[in-house]
């Protein structure tokens, strides 16, 4: 959990920044109340010693334990927000995303207590590197916004990459988690994403973003549609927050009031973070905030790689867009292409004319592309050790104990290479 500023790597800030080509005008907000200066507050709460349970982590109640409680809960009216026939327009300047999130957004944005006014002046407390940080992931933010429009789930849910990773495609968490969403492996592979030794599909933020939708739409009708309960579901699993519930016999969910009891405080601190951020996104002048409103992006496009395309490396050969920045947007191979037929077939690409037009041409001649990297080798060294070697490549020890005819007794002999990759 990430409850500051963190700077992206040099190329992804490319990918997202270099879609700007021009600005737009904010019309004026209505007048709200001022927030007093960040300068003159004391510093937020420190953060509980407890380890932050990893978002989507399952705890390990048993389903029947809690099915009464469940029942109860989905008994409670539920709405999937409405979706207007027709797609929406395209997310273009950052204006539009602000506006989106804000219209969608439970009302009030921005309500009374000291923990959600904590969070408020803490992520607010150097506003220009807050307008600057959320310019960096304004592409990656488009997309989500979009993404959880088109699902009827709340406006909020996009931004949870923000406090789970600062939208971050390879960010790893302690413990396990990965990517925008910062999703644990069993739940990953539960909802569809890809993991071996040569693809993390949870560092694809096309495919983390799809899976992590459909786990909070899951939780959405688990808990009648209860955003607070489902984030915090999300962060420390579905049945703790179930337990809580019929521990307490109040299934009200709040960061700010300390419901339902029992929980850790960094799960409802989860809640009050996501309800800091929308209010400052809400009503961005009342914290002393200018947000990048006039900053203009290319949208990001799901785009399905042909068979002859095999990674971000050759698509970028074939549409046009700078190869460093497209992988660093899709840290999900290892090698810089898949070795699974089915692993990453669909990236998210900047939608340029000329990628439209690359695309409406078709399949790229395999002969034009550039030739696959190469399988990666290991010239052994003094000190050297197979746990070791795994460890830095990012591979299973028994993929080095197959590929290489060893055993755990086997004698590494310097100067020996070992292969890494099938």
């Amino acid at each position: 959990m990430r409850a500051g500023l963190v700077a992206l790597g040099p190329g992804l800030a490319l990918l997202l920044a270099a879609c700007q080509p021009g600005a737009v005008r904010q019309g004026t907000d209505e007048h709200v109340p001022t927030l007093p200066a960040a300068a003159s507050v004391p510093a937020p709460e420190p953060q509980s010693a407890e380890p932050a349970p990893a978002a989507g982590d399952r705890d390990d109640a048993k389903p029947g334990e809690a099915a009464d409680d469940a029942a109860r809960i989905a008994a409670r009216p539920f709405e999937e927000g409405a979706i207007a026939p027709g797609e929406p327009e395209r997310l273009r300047t950052g204006g539009q995303v602000f506006e989106r999130l804000a219209s969608g957004f439970q009302a009030p944005a921005c309500i009374e207590g000291e923990h959600n006014l904590a969070w408020r002046r803490r992520y607010a407390g150097d506003p220009g590197r807050f307008a600057a940080q959320l310019e960096q992931i304004l592409p990656l933010l488009a997309f989500v916004t979009e993404e959880t429009g088109k699902r009827g789930l709340p406006a909020e849910f996009a931004l949870i990459p923000i406090v789970e990773s600062w939208y971050r495609p390879g960010a790893i968490g302690p413990g396990g988690p990965a990517g925008l969403w910062q999703m644990m492996p069993a739940t990953a592979r539960h909802h569809g994403i890809l993991i071996t030794s040569g693809y993390d599909g949870r560092l694809n933020p096309a495919e983390s973003t799809d899976a992590a939708l459909a786990y909070l739409q899951t939780l959405s009708r688990r808990f009648a549609g209860d955003w607070r309960a489902v984030a915090m579901a999300y962060n420390a699993g579905e049945y703790r927050i179930l337990r809580a519930f019929r521990a307490s016999g109040d299934h009200r969910a709040s960061g700010e009031e300390r419901l339902p009891v029992g929980l850790a405080r960094t799960t409802y601190d989860y809640v009050a973070k996501l309800r800091a951020l929308a209010c400052l996104i809400a009503e961005p002048h009342a914290h002393g905030l200018a947000l990048p409103v006039d900053s203009r992006f290319s949208p990001l496009v799901r785009v399905e790689l042909p068979a002859s395309v095999r990674g971000p490396d050759q698509a970028a050969h074939w549409l046009g867009v700078d190869a460093a920045s497209l992988r660093a947007l899709h840290p999900a191979f290892r090698r810089g292409q898949a070795s699974h037929p089915t692993a990453g077939r669909v990236l998210l690409v900047p939608e340029t004319p000329l990628v439209r037009q690359r695309l409406a041409a078709g399949a790229p001649d395999p002969a034009t592309l550039p030739p696959a990297p190469p399988p990666r080798q290991h010239e052994i060294r003094p000190g050297d050790t197979l746990s070791g070697i795994a460890a830095r490549y990012g591979v299973p020890l028994k993929q080095l104990y197959l590929l290489n005819g060893l055993d755990g007794r086997s004698i590494l002999r310097p100067g020996r290479r070992l292969r890494i990759d099938p």
